[in-house]
């Protein structure tokens, strides 16, 4: 008997096509692993997993280490995280990168609580160290405007001979000085524009203080800075809110001059973040078939690169800010005056219900995502009652409609996010007892409404799908300072507590500004959890948010935030 075949192997044994599909079905090696870590997976059954595997821009497993070190080749790049956290990256669903950043270096007044005369003193430190040159103006931003009331000579006091602007945090109050006024054009005979108000003395004369739209009379008016100065602003923005683990944002509120921004750092390889922008929808008594068919062309004009940049939602301001004195959301009774006694006041109405109806019903069928600003339960319950009408007409088209804030809502109306498909996008790093709420708020609302501010668990018990957001730049972009108010409901350990039966869980909050939010932004499908097909947005944190004091978790650091795969931020060594 021949027995030379021995000679050949075990190879031998194995005919050539076997071989060949054999090597074919080897899986590639992975560029990226990361292992010995706690990897929060956010997937249907929140796994927390030990290691995860990139090729490219996407995951190819998420499992045990021995799963994932079968991936690792020669050229493998492998991560030790001994242990460290990781949580897919942040996605902040109501943001305003791209005009926000436009205020970085200017006077800054930290939103402090401000009497007029502690006001002026801080604008002539600010006009020392800054003092305005050429034609520029003079600007001031987050100035707290609850209970500041300013007359006109308070701001000609400040600066006489310049135009100055002054921007209150709430992002829907401005001031002027004589001089802006005239450079802009507002005087006794300026109308107020449709969503805003020019307040008045008593004998018709603008006291320089703008609500709402009106403040967009005076942007034509200042001088403008260049693109890529612009470009240059929002790419220090975006580079910070990587540095605190945000990989994807909605930009709340956009025009085609700040899409542009977002497109030049696009453009220029610079963008490094995931934007969704919302087509911010004016004059809302205009005819809706005009309306829709401008935020249709403008979709498809910046639709750029389905998972960098588009602008697929439409933004609509049902109503303004709650606080004293500017009062401007909408409410379902009367505001109080400050000995409590009802007012004739309910806040402005900006629109005519039946033109809201129609043009949120032509955004749906349009197949466009409508986010509403809502502050006030009156806001609020209109904002529901168009998307009622849009899904009566139109059947559910799954557009994932949103409205943000929702400060005050009648509890008839909890259900109705559920019933409609309703997603709340909160900014609960607002919720804190303070000047804003006690003194601004509640004093002019009453108890007994008072009960329903910032109603998280309500809605939550109701059914309705939460996500997170910022409202940057009015107030911080940090998600984990954010998690914490929406736990704890204060503002540090030893401050009041504001509504506790109203707080949400840590897992809730994570959920918020990972899966929820990505499902917000109509980007699930790719991002929002770690699981093998998705990208690989992720984040690595100093600390086990889970297994700490939730007042400690505005000390959390993100190590490294990673976006498609590759690393964008990293912290610098200590």
């Amino acid at each position: 008997m021949n027995f030379s075949y021995l000679k050949c192997g075990a190879a031998a044994l194995v005919p050539a096509g076997l071989m060949a599909f054999a090597a074919a079905a080897a899986p590639a090696p992975a560029d990226l692993v990361l292992l010995h870590g706690a990897i929060h997976t956010q997937d249907a059954r929140r796994s927390v997993l030990e290691a995860l595997a990139l090729r490219g821009n996407t995951i190819v497993a998420a499992g045990t280490e021995e799963s994932v070190e079968a991936l690792i080749g020669p050229n493998t790049r492998k991560i030790d995280l001994g242990g460290r956290v990781v949580l897919p990256g942040i996605i902040d669903a109501h943001t305003h990168p791209a005009q926000g950043a436009q205020d970085l270096g200017k006077c800054n007044l930290d939103d402090k609580p401000l009497t007029p005369a502690l006001l002026k003193r801080r604008i002539a430190v600010c006009l020392k160290e800054h003092p305005p040159t050429g034609t520029r103006w003079f600007e001031a931003v987050m100035v707290d405007p609850s209970g500041l009331t300013l007359s006109l000579a308070d701001l000609d006091s400040m600066l006489p001979g310049r135009p100055m602007q002054l921007s209150g945090s709430d992002g829907h109050t401005v001031w002027l000085n004589s001089p802006a006024l005239s450079a802009a054009h507002i005087s006794a005979g300026t109308p107020d524009p449709a969503g805003g108000r020019i307040e008045r003395d008593a004998a018709g004369r603008p006291t320089g203080t703008l609500r709402d739209t009106a403040a967009d009379m005076v942007q034509s008016a200042m001088p403008k800075d260049d693109l890529e100065h612009e470009t240059s602003q929002l790419a220090q923005a975006l580079a910070s809110m990587r540095a605190t683990g945000i990989t994807s944002i909605q930009d709340a509120a956009v025009d085609d001059h700040l899409m542009q921004i977002y497109k030049q750092l696009y453009d220029t390889h610079r963008l490094n973040m995931r934007v969704r922008g919302s087509f911010w929808l004016k004059n809302l008594d205009e005819p809706p078939a005009a309306l829709i068919d401008a935020a249709v062309r403008f979709r498809v004009k910046w639709a750029i690169d389905p998972d960098f940049l588009r602008a697929d939602a439409v933004k609509i301001f049902a109503d303004g800010v709650i606080e004293y004195p500017s009062q401007t959301a909408a409410l379902l009774e009367p505001y109080l005056d400050a000995q409590g006694h009802p007012t004739q006041n309910r806040g402005p109405s900006y629109f005519v219900q039946d033109n809201l109806n129609q043009i949120v019903t032509a955004a749906d069928a349009a197949g466009l995502t409508v986010h509403f600003h809502a502050i006030g339960d009156r806001a609020i319950r209109s904002s529901l009652d168009a998307i009622a009408e849009a899904r009566r007409r139109n059947g559910s088209l799954d557009n994932r409609d949103q409205i943000a804030h929702l400060e005050l809502i009648d509890p008839a109306d909890f259900p109705r996010f559920k019933q409609l498909g309703v997603i709340a996008n909160f900014q609960l790093l607002w919720v804190e007892r303070g000047d804003y709420i006690d003194e601004a708020t509640i004093k002019y609302l009453g108890p007994q409404r008072s009960r329903y501010l910032y109603p998280a668990r309500s809605l939550r018990d109701a059914g309705a799908l939460i996500v997170g957001g910022s409202d940057w730049n009015v107030s911080s972009f940090d998600a984990f300072e954010a998690m914490e108010h929406a736990i704890t409901r204060a503002e540090g350990r030893h401050n009041p507590v504001l509504l506790p039966k109203e707080s949400l869980t840590l897992q809730e909050m994570v959920d918020a500004y990972t899966i929820n939010a990505a499902f917000a932004l109509k980007q699930e499908r790719t991002t929002g959890s770690l699981e093998p097909g998705k990208r690989g947005d992720f984040i690595v944190l100093d600390r086990d948010i889970f297994a700490m004091d939730p007042y400690d978790l505005h000390e959390t650091q993100v190590t490294a935030t990673y976006l498609d795969g590759r690393e964008v931020y990293a912290q610098k060594p200590r």
